[in-house]
């Protein structure tokens, strides 16, 4: 690694260093799914559900920094172990930076600085940030020596479920390459973590709908594509404990439940889903996907596509991304996974679009305050958030605020990145 990278990996650890202690979050009680990964980092594996039963990377790794600092398993050590997997991702981010873009001298990753990110430091139990600086870690590794980057795939299998994704990603983009022998290395090693993932779930509880994960994530995405961008909530007998008291309730003939699923509702129509959901893709990465999407539309840098590391952040980004608000009710959690399609791919198009260092200026500072809109929003309407709440959640009329001050940001990007005239 050149000194270059050295420097602005330096620059990144340090920024991600005065994030962390400028956002330091209050100690609270693990809630909700963090209590099943505190018992997993306590060994404590009879109760664990079949949700969360595979992600045991995360708690483990607290379980060993807790042993070697000789520190409880408690708030403490999950927040330490939050700061430091923040500062790891910011370093991360710097040195491929560094490697990659070696004249804009850490401009870039001023991208990086999102509530987004912000976000998923704060609510330390989950182990959501420490997924994304495994992962910028093995893009490191990606660009720099392929064969390095294998064991991070199945680190990151053991950390979250949803590496298959990237799996696929990987395969696509080295069998279009025709790297044949990676290409089977992959596969293997995408093999070996759904096996490790298979094994854990087979000592979890089974999931209260009483259908295969499998499935269960196949039939998410028309639910959750009609609560987040239909503003439509449907109930289920197996989700009443979560949902809204339905409007009205059907029962499932006998011949056609689906696991314990034998009553189906309609809990009613929110109109500020479909405007949340749209806040949170257009502010989580400020107004980089105006430049990916315009890159795409304009068939240009196509030579990006020739870089493996590039072509795979691109297309693993753009499914996550595609699929933050089709994974779950809280798109705004999800969507951090798809950061490599901006944090990388998209910035090696402005690294070859944008020369002028004026413009290149106006494009980050435009960036920050549309990822930053709904926070400011939120601190000067209220209310302040406490423990893991987000500070890009904003109230009815904190998000009609949001919605209009992006707009006028965005057309002011468009201006930037698209002068009048242009062909």
């Amino acid at each position: 690694m050149n000194r270059q990278a050295l420097a602005t990996m330096g620059v990144g650890g340090l920024l991600g260093a005065v994030l962390a202690l400028v956002f330091r979050p209050s100690l609270y009680a693990p809630y909700a799914e963090a209590r099943d990964y505190v018992d997993i980092a306590n060994l404590n594996l009879s109760p664990i559900s079949s949700y969360y039963a595979g992600r045991v990377l995360h708690p483990l790794f607290v379980r060993l920094v807790a042993s070697a600092f000789h520190v409880p398993i408690d708030a403490h050590t999950f927040l330490w172990v939050s700061a430091t997997t923040l500062i790891f991702f910011f370093a991360c981010l710097g040195a491929y930076c560094g490697l990659e873009f070696p004249s804009s001298h850490g401009l870039w990753l001023l991208l990086a600085v999102t509530v987004t990110i912000v976000d998923q430091y704060r609510n330390y139990y989950w182990h959501d940030l420490f997924y994304a600086a495994l992962c910028a870690l093995f893009f490191l590794a990606l660009r720099t020596n392929w064969w390095i980057s294998l064991p991070i795939v199945f680190l990151l299998y053991a950390t979250r479920e949803s590496t298959i994704i990237l799996v696929v990603a990987l395969v696509t983009v080295t069998a279009f390459h025709r790297k044949w022998s990676f290409c089977v290395s992959v596969v293997v090693v995408g093999l070996a973590g759904m096996r490790l993932e298979a094994a854990l779930l087979a000592r979890a509880l089974p999931n209260h709908h009483g259908i295969s994960m499998g499935l269960l994530d196949v039939l998410k995405i028309p639910y959750n594509f009609a609560f987040n961008f239909c503003g439509l909530e449907f109930w289920t007998n197996t989700n009443a404990a979560t949902n809204d008291a339905p409007k009205w309730i059907a029962n499932i003939p006998a011949w056609f439940h689906l696991g314990n699923i034998h009553q189906v509702g309609f809990s009613g129509f929110f109109a500020d889903r479909p405007a949340r959901t749209l806040l949170v893709l257009s502010t989580s990465f400020g107004i980089l996907p105006l430049i990916v999407i315009r890159s795409v539309v304009r068939a240009g840098e196509r030579s990006l596509f020739g870089r493996l590391d590039v072509a795979t952040a691109f297309l693993y980004g753009a499914l996550m991304f595609i699929l933050a608000p089709l994974q779950g009710t809280d798109p705004a959690r999800y969507v951090l996974y798809g950061w490599p399609i901006f944090w990388i791919f998209g910035v090696a198009v402005l690294e070859a679009t944008f020369f002028d260092w004026r413009k290149r200026f106006e494009i980050v500072l435009l960036s920050v305050c549309a990822a930053w809109t709904p926070a400011a929003v939120r601190l000067v309407t209220g209310p302040g958030a406490r423990g893991p709440e987000r500070l890009s959640q904003v109230s009815h009329t904190g998000l009609l605020i949001s919605l209009a001050l992006i707009i006028v940001i965005y057309v002011r990007a468009w201006r930037v990145v698209e002068p009048v005239g242009a062909p």
